[in-house]
């Protein structure tokens, strides 16, 4: 199996998306980018249209008719589009987004004899025993908690992609992501808890953290992230296989709050205050401790996690410094 050389991204101009398709066409492959710009931004392929080989289609990545026109000739498909953990409200949006795209992206790959790639969640593995195994089992919440729609949605995807595999021959390799996070994160709790705390101390309020901020993650820098997609995608091991991809390196919110306010230089004792769970509305329940078993990455994609959380944030704060100087300057002018 060749490494591919023409690939669609759904979620193109995204978070994730983005910084997949900078370092495709930088590798001189050619790269098919689609987003309805719902939470992707055109700005975060900016450097990617200076590139001949690189092509950006506005589609509801739903829509397989639309979806399968720009991918035509496209050896494989990276699958990024979706909706989130409906903290606030949205999860019919949630299920419904998350399903229906990774089924239309099925649909084509499988017309197209295209292999794909996966992008899902470590929220599949619910409250299960850290560390977390590939073939763990799943541990979820009551469906009458919101909280668990995402993690419903992505645990279908994977299971019809599974299935295609086994029916209908679709090459398929799912990747369940920890913690991914860096520059072009959505500024807001979309994007982490990172980069609400760092929009949060940018603009002088003190960081929200959710709960007793004791919650353990693993916080995955986003070239680290992206480097295990370009494996996965080159990787004939990979195909028929779910594949944690994250840091090993455990962190609790509170750590994390107080790395973050380090990383903006703000001095004094930690600027947070705490938000019980019952302020989201309804019942909502938290997962206590996500940390990856990450041997089988390395064993299958020789990907290891190798930026560290320090060192990430740091260039994270930067971007969010940068892209707040951007917009004012902008809105002076106008």
């Amino acid at each position: 199996m060749k490494p591919p050389t023409r690939i669609g991204i759904t979620g193109g101009a995204g978070f994730i998306g983005s910084h997949l398709s900078e370092r495709l066409v930088a590798e001189g492959r050619e790269v098919v980018a689609v987003d309805d710009l719902s939470h992707g931004d055109l700005a975060n392929l900016a450097s990617c249209f200076e590139h001949p080989g690189f092509r950006f289609a506005e589609i509801d990545c739903r829509d397989r008719r639309e979806l399968g026109r720009p991918f035509a000739g496209c050896e494989a498909i990276v699958h990024l589009a979706g909706e989130k953990i409906p903290r606030y409200g949205g999860a019919v949006k949630t299920l419904e987004a998350n399903a229906d795209g990774a089924r239309s992206a099925y649909e084509v790959a499988l017309r197209l004899g295209a292999r794909v790639v996966l992008g899902s969640t470590s929220d599949v593995y619910g409250n299960a025993r850290s560390p977390l195994h590939e073939d763990a089992e799943l541990t979820l919440g009551p469906p009458v908690v919101r909280r668990w729609a995402y993690a419903t949605s992505k645990l279908f995807a994977e299971h019809l992609g599974l299935a295609l595999a086994s029916e209908r021959g679709l090459p398929l390799a799912i990747l369940r992501l920890f913690g991914a996070y860096g520059p072009r994160n959505h500024p807001s709790w979309w994007g982490g808890p990172q980069a609400a705390f760092a929009e949060n101390l940018l603009d002088g309020r003190p960081m929200e953290v959710h709960g007793d901020g004791r919650q353990v993650r693993s916080f995955t820098y986003v070239d680290d992230t992206v480097d295990a997609f370009v494996r996965a995608l080159d990787a004939p091991l990979a195909a028929g296989e779910v594949i944690n991809v994250g840091s090993a390196a455990p962190v609790s919110v509170l750590e994390l709050a107080a790395l973050v306010q380090e990383a903006a230089g703000i001095p004094g004792p930690l600027r947070a205050v705490h938000v019980p769970y019952e302020s989201f509305g309804g019942r909502y329940q938290d997962v206590r401790r996500r940390i990856p078993d990450t041997r089988k990455a390395a064993q299958l994609l020789g990907f290891e996690a190798r930026t560290g959380l320090d060192d990430g944030l740091e260039r994270t704060l930067a971007w969010h410094r940068v892209r707040r100087a951007t917009r004012a300057a902008a809105a002076a002018v106008s």
